[in-house]
């Protein structure tokens, strides 16, 4: 609500968005339908005419006194929550709401005395307003944010906007306001729109015109700012309470309302003697040993600042936490008095005199975090160059032979490899991070079994895989052991390792044997009796092949292939008389392939071995 120069009152509403007019005669009208859901905020410039606030699409309005609306400005956010107007005509705005909320709720009706809104081009200036580079993450707030890793080993810094708090952070461009919470604009009286400032994390409630500055309120704490024409925005109080939503001028003072809890406060427009500040708990991300602390702060004469600080290793301060320093007053940097922690915070202590106070732009913390070491979660090695699971026995197969030959393709000789045989060896793959983000370099070691000391395989690697060549070493049982460093990172007496030592692996050159047992020929049949041994591996399936025909799956004599020495008969039916070359192979976990041989004579030339 609003009274004008005419002495009516002007009443905005929801949720058909229509301004009405209460005359003093106590008759009232409808005076503008803005055509969306809400009037929020009302204001009367100096030309008698009315400046309202709606939602949900951020418009800004001019209503003249006839009932004529003119947009003056299209907000990127939602909600025009709050508008003022000062003396030089200029009418300050905040809006609140993201962007994605903002949706067209128009209707063809054209509103009554007058035809519409009215759009304007606007010429739009983005004043760059820097967020802390370290958002502090509050002792009570769960989603702060912890500060960037020191880069190169060397100490952090927390830097913070004393003067300047909850901006968001860096430059917000028109068209970016989708993660912005807050803005304030000034409309210039020739429509020029400057955005004044923006945040991430605070919504302003309200404005106050005082003086030649700007009051407004935000629900961080019920903070009350103050920006000036050179727009310097400081924090002048909290009230303490979840919003501070209304400033009004009352005499000499400024009384200020709040929601959860409800109260008023009384605000004087003369400093206080002496004000206390206390920061929003930082958090290094691990334990730090503390360096300077520096600020910098416009102290007229008479006044002075002073700052202390604090540590602990509990987000929320308690008993257990270190006391407040002594004063420091050397602003261009004294070393932090307290024990090394994870978390500090800092208070400041201003002295005014007269009329004047001092103002604290910036506070520097300087840290460095105690490095941590880093960590080697899993070391896998598995056989390299084979196909399909080596481990796993050949299903049971009834073995019938194809006669003297067979009409399909053949897809294997029996004087030629089953399988393509590229290099083989082990792969060898491992994960591993670093809590601080540093780089890591590895180191592989590996020792036999039986075997006391570890001999390097490789240094200084740099990726998280290694392929390790069959032929390196000799057979036998292995394991490999992974050390990362950070040391590249770090200096040499602060560097940290760690490792991990993997299963046992198996590295086999050497192929099955394969010895005939016994052989005997009949007339129109044949069979063979082999046995297949290996000195490493167990052996893991079996095949054969008469003359050049394709090659057949044999099971083992006791039905599982799955030792290292196994026992084969072979029986082939239907053969002809003439002589035929039994080709076997035999295979072990390490991919290795035995082949040995028998031939069958004709049946006139008797049985041979």
């Amino acid at each position: 609500m609003e009274f004008g120069t005419d002495g009516a009152l002007y009443v905005g509403t929801g949720d058909r968005g229509k301004i009405y007019r209460i005359r003093p005669n106590g008759e009232g009208e409808l005076f503008y339908d803005t055509q969306q859901t809400h009037v929020v905020s009302l204001a009367v410039s100096r030309n008698s005419e009315l400046i309202a606030g709606t939602e949900p699409n951020g418009l800004l309005y001019r209503v003249s006194s006839a009932g004529r609306g003119f947009v003056i400005y299209d907000a990127p956010l939602a909600e025009i929550h709050s508008v003022t107007v000062a003396a030089d005509g200029s009418i300050y705005a905040s809006a609140m709401g993201g962007s994605e909320d903002r949706r067209l709720r128009l209707s063809p009706a054209q509103p009554p005395g007058g035809q519409g809104p009215v759009r304007t081009s606007t010429t739009i200036t983005v004043r760059a307003v820097d967020e802390p580079p370290f958002p502090p993450g509050g002792a009570g707030d769960e989603g702060g944010q912890q500060d960037p890793q020191r880069p190169d080993g060397g100490a952090a810094q927390v830097t913070v906007g004393v003067a300047q708090p909850g901006f968001g952070t860096g430059i917000t461009r028109l068209g970016e306001g989708r993660n912005v919470r807050s803005s304030l604009y000034r409309v210039w009286p020739d429509s020029t729109v400057e955005t004044l400032w923006n945040s991430t994390r605070e919504s302003v409630f309200d404005l106050l015109v005082s003086g030649k500055n700007l009051l407004f309120s935000t629900d961080d704490k019920g903070r009350i700012y103050e920006l000036t024409p050179d727009r310097q925005v400081s924090l002048l109080t909290q009230t303490g309470q979840e919003q501070t939503t209304r400033l009004i001028p009352f005499d000499n003072f400024v009384l200020a309302t709040t929601a959860n809890v409800g109260k008023v406060f009384r605000m004087g427009t003369r400093p206080a003697p002496t004000g206390f500040f206390e920061s929003e708990v930082y958090d290094a991300g691990n334990i730090a040993s503390w360096g300077k602390i520096r600020w910098t702060v416009e102290a007229p004469p008479g006044t002075s600042l002073e700052m202390y600080t604090r540590t602990g290793n509990s987000r929320r301060p308690d008993a257990t936490w270190s006391d407040w320093s002594p004063a420091y007053r050397q602003a261009t940097g004294e070393q932090i008095s307290g024990p090394a922690a994870r978390y500090v915070q800092w208070k400041s202590e201003l002295h005014s005199s007269a009329d004047r106070s001092p103002v604290l732009r910036e506070v520097i913390l300087a840290y460095l975090t105690r490095n941590r070491a880093p960590e080697v979660q899993e070391v896998r090695v598995t056989p390299r160059g084979e196909r399909g699971s080596s481990g796993s026995a050949t299903p049971g197969i009834t073995v019938i032979s194809s006669g003297g030959g067979s009409a399909g393709p053949r897809a294997f000789s029996g004087l030629t490899p089953a399988r393509s045989s590229p290099l083989r060896g082990q792969d060898i793959r491992w994960t591993a991070n670093d809590p601080d983000q540093d780089e890591l370099a590895y180191a592989l070691y590996f020792r036999g079994e039986g075997e006391a000391e570890w001999k390097l395989l490789q240094e200084d690697w740099k990726t998280n895989s290694f392929q390790l060549d069959n032929d390196v070493l000799p057979d036998g049982r292995y394991r490999l052991k992974v050390m990362a460093s950070d040391a590249q990172a770090n200096p040499a007496d602060m560097s940290k390792t760690a490792e991990m030592v993997s299963a046992p692996f198996l590295v086999d050159n050497t192929p099955p044997r394969v010895e005939v047992i016994e052989t005997g020929r009949g007339k129109d049949s044949a069979t063979a009796r082999f046995r297949g041994f290996d000195a490493a591996s167990v052996l893991t399936r079996a095949e054969y092949a008469v003359d050049a025909d394709p090659l057949v799956p044999l099971l083992s004599e006791d039905g599982i292939t799955d030792s290292r020495e196994e026992a084969f008969t072979v029986t082939v039916n239907q053969l002809d008389g003439r002589e035929h070359l039994l080709t076997l192979r035999v295979y072990d976990s390490a991919g290795n392939v035995g082949v040995g041989k028998t031939v069958w004579p004709a049946p006139s030339s008797g049985t041979g071995r």
